[in-house]
């Protein structure tokens, strides 16, 4: 009897050791692949039909020559205009600079705190603290807009020890699978690619609670590109919060000194809204800081550099 149980146990861990083999040796086909082979998009949990706009990438190429039709090579002289050219000289009308309240000047300054997170995740992506400025962006736009009635609010998101970020050399890009810890997990990639910086990211939390952040920024100079920040709550309900930056130079406050922020979103109810912002921009009750006399007693400008 012993013998018996003997030769079960010996052919159980034959038959094991044999099924872990071709395991090895047969085809992956629950790996995901990295940024080399692919894009990498995590899948949509069931239920969920939003489809995102495609991002397009940032061109520097020059701008095609004109076709030599329209070139004035190929305009017969009775067709080309002779008149002297006249300069019209405007008159120089300052532009209003408009007043914003305290609060708005403050969430304006957060959600710019939020957005320059995304040049310098790629940096360190392992960064609690930089993700979870990401992970609010789409709670402060909805707050700019009036949105933030019954808004899901996502739980805390923590960075254990043991997380670790997927490094793509030839991409010099970062994943993240399954990064995070207790209830709300990490996956996407942020990727740079010449002049911009790629982010798709999205925070899974229990039930069907969701957080889908998609951005497309210049890497230096100006703030300019586009962002998604999709908040979906138990019921299935989502709360769509989008934005575009043209030309932004934000201060070390984090309040824009120059450029336009416009900012769009939509509730479940079906209300949009839009907001629209040129900077610079004055805040309510801020007193202006004094302009200081650089001019001679004789009228002519003094030069600051070298005093």
């Amino acid at each position: 009897m012993r013998k018996i149980v003997a030769y079960l146990f010996v052919g159980l861990f034959i038959v094991l050791l044999a099924g872990n083999v071709f395991a090895q040796t047969g085809p992956q086909t629950t790996d995901f692949p990295l940024l080399s082979n692919g894009s990498f998009e995590p899948p949509p949990p069931p239920g969920y039909a939003v489809s995102l706009p495609p991002m397009q990438p940032f061109s520097s190429a020059p701008p095609p020559p004109p076709p030599a039709a329209s070139r004035t090579d190929n305009v017969p002289e009775s067709a080309k205009f002779n008149q002297p050219w006249v300069p019209v000289l405007a008159q120089g009308t300052g532009r209003a600079v408009p007043v914003v309240s305290p609060a708005l000047a403050n969430y304006v300054k957060r959600i710019m705190r939020s957005l320059k997170t995304c040049r310098t995740l790629v940096d360190k992506p392992e960064s609690g603290d930089e993700l979870r400025r990401i992970l609010i962006t789409g709670r402060i736009g909805a707050e700019m807009l009036g949105l933030a009635y019954r808004f899901p609010v996502p739980s805390k998101f923590n960075v254990s020890h043991n997380d670790r970020v997927l490094r793509d050399r030839s991409f010099d890009a970062a994943e993240y699978r399954n990064f995070g810890d207790f209830d709300l997990r990490l996956n996407g990639w942020v990727k740079p690619i010449q002049t911009a910086v790629y982010t798709d990211l999205v925070f899974d939390g229990r039930s069907r609670r969701r957080v889908h952040f998609r951005s497309q920024f210049t890497r230096t100079g100006p703030l300019t590109g586009f962002f998604y920040a999709y908040h979906w709550d138990v019921n299935g309900n989502c709360w769509k919060i989008q934005g575009s930056l043209d030309n932004v130079f934000v201060r070390d406050d984090g309040l824009p000194s120059g450029g336009d922020l416009k900012i769009y979103g939509a509730d479940p109810s079906g209300r949009v809204m839009q907001l629209d912002m040129n900077f610079p921009i004055k805040v309510q009750g801020e007193p202006e800081p004094a302009k200081t006399d650089t001019r001679h007693r004789e009228g002519q400008r003094v030069s600051k550099e070298y005093r």
